[in-house]
């Protein structure tokens, strides 16, 4: 007799974007519970719940996606969420204030990338011909099997001049790799540039958001897990794992064939089982992690930015997200400081006055602004340093324990899409062996 094949029961420990997207990718084919210790599904990029101080919403953070970010986008799709509704998508653009300035044209990648650089404002045409050179020499090395190597030492091999360095090379590791140029890996850097902006036009886009980050990802996640009948329990913490003899896992006091382990990697390492070998534990021990502030400030007039995205060399904010661009009020902006545990260690309101000083540079008529309101990630991502490895999870594999997150993308740094592309691979492997062992099961031969 054939027995009949019941629906795995898995736990999905963390509802962030790599556990949500964990969750919708199994719902189909397994029972799954959710577990979630806070009061709010979204993790790093979430919607601040409460008083918004006159604000049109307000994120844990300014989150600038891409359109290279398939991950995400297929998310939403099989969620229910429409990008066109949720971003404002703009051809790639580079507007650093009184520097740097170009636009991508509407040429096929890689010609709208090189023309715009030829047509950019503010540069010497000789030092556009320099931007142009190095970016053909980055492509040339990401083609090759070259040891990698920090950013920073790369840039002094090839003598990038300083303009260079600081207007384009810095603010670009800064912001895809929130990491110092002296640790920012090469490596990583052409994987970002390889799959986004050289791969094809629309990859390149900039997706800002015009709605907050909880009804773009979180809310309909849920609606749709909930929809297929999936278990979510918020405001629930998780103790340490253990296994039973069979191989399943204990997840407090409730028994699952298997756990995806979504949660931030400082929260990860004390779920794993005891007996844990050091390895792992001494991985996740190592790793380190740099903050991301971001000050939101609201004027009583609205605010004229020459560019959705203006950037600053020398300045405290790093970018400024002109609001009224993105169909949000105009006297709205959002400033992002990456490696802000770097910049400095300021208080909310000396931010605050910092970046209403860079503000007002480029708008001088502007009072103080009315309110605002400064969120610092301290530990918002992993450090992506040269040679940088995932750990071997064999060992919890093989107790179907399988993490995931951002900080565990094999070729990003730790992004949305890292998030959401590493869920969707734990899921796959976790349903794939849990399959595998079943059919073990079933050729058995009876006794």
């Amino acid at each position: 007799m054939n027995t009949p094949h019941l629906r795995p029961k898995i736990a999905v420990v963390g509802a962030g974007w790599a556990g949500l997207s964990a969750a919708v990718s199994l719902a189909r084919r397994a029972d799954v519970t959710v577990f979630e210790a806070g009061r709010q599904a979204g993790g790093r990029a979430r919607t601040l719940a409460g008083n918004t101080d006159g604000f049109s919403f307000l994120d844990n953070g300014q989150h600038i996606l891409l359109g290279a970010y398939h991950g995400v986008l297929t998310l939403m799709e099989h969620i229910g969420a429409d990008p066109e509704v949720a971003f404002c998508r703009l051809p790639l653009q580079w507007h650093m204030y009184e520097g740097l300035q170009f636009q991508s044209t509407n040429l096929p990648s890689p010609l709208h990338i090189l023309t715009g650089i030829l047509r950019a404002k503010n540069v010497s045409f000789s030092l556009k011909i320099r931007l142009l050179s190095d970016m053909a020499a980055l492509q040339r090395y990401a083609r090759g099997k070259h040891a990698d190597l920090a950013v920073a030492q790369w840039l002094r091999q090839r003598n990038v001049p300083r303009r260079l360095v600081t207007e384009f090379w810095q603010p670009l590791v800064w912001g895809a790799l929130n990491t110092p140029l002296e640790h920012a890996s090469l490596r990583v850097l052409c994987n970002v540039l390889s799959d986004g902006v050289w791969a094809d036009k629309s990859g390149s886009d900039y997706l800002l958001p015009k709605r907050d980050l909880g009804a773009i990802i979180a809310e309909p996640a849920l609606a749709k897990l909930k929809q297929f009948g999936t278990d979510i329990r918020l405001e629930t913490r998780v103790g340490r794992l253990k296994n039973l003899l069979d191989g399943r896992v204990v997840v407090n006091d409730e028994v699952f064939d298997a756990v995806i382990v979504a949660v931030a990697p400082y929260h990860a390492v004390h779920l794993f089982p005891e007996d844990t070998p050091d390895y792992i534990q001494t991985t996740y021990q190592n790793l380190r992690y740099h903050s991301i502030t971001t000050v939101y400030l609201r004027y009583a007039v609205p605010v004229h930015l020459p560019a959705p995205l203006t950037g600053f060399a020398d300045g405290t904010a790093q970018w400024l997200v002109y609001r009224g661009a993105l169909g949000l009020p105009a006297n709205e902006v959002a400033a992002v400081i990456s490696v802000s545990d770097h910049v400095g260690a300021f208080k909310s309101q000396e931010w605050a006055e910092k970046v209403h000083a860079d503000v007002k540079r480029i708008c001088p008529y502007l009072d103080e602004p009315e309110a605002a309101r400064v969120i610092t990630e301290k530990r918002a991502t992993t450090a992506c340093m040269p040679d940088s490895a995932t750990p071997d999870f064999a060992w919890l594999h093989q107790r179907r324990i399988y993490p995931a997150g951002d900080y565990l993308h094999p070729r990003y740094p730790a992004t949305l899409e890292a998030g959401v592309q590493s869920g969707l691979t734990a899921a796959e492997m976790c349903l794939a062996e849990i399959n595998l062992k079943q059919r073990d099961r079933d050729t058995q031969p009876l006794l």
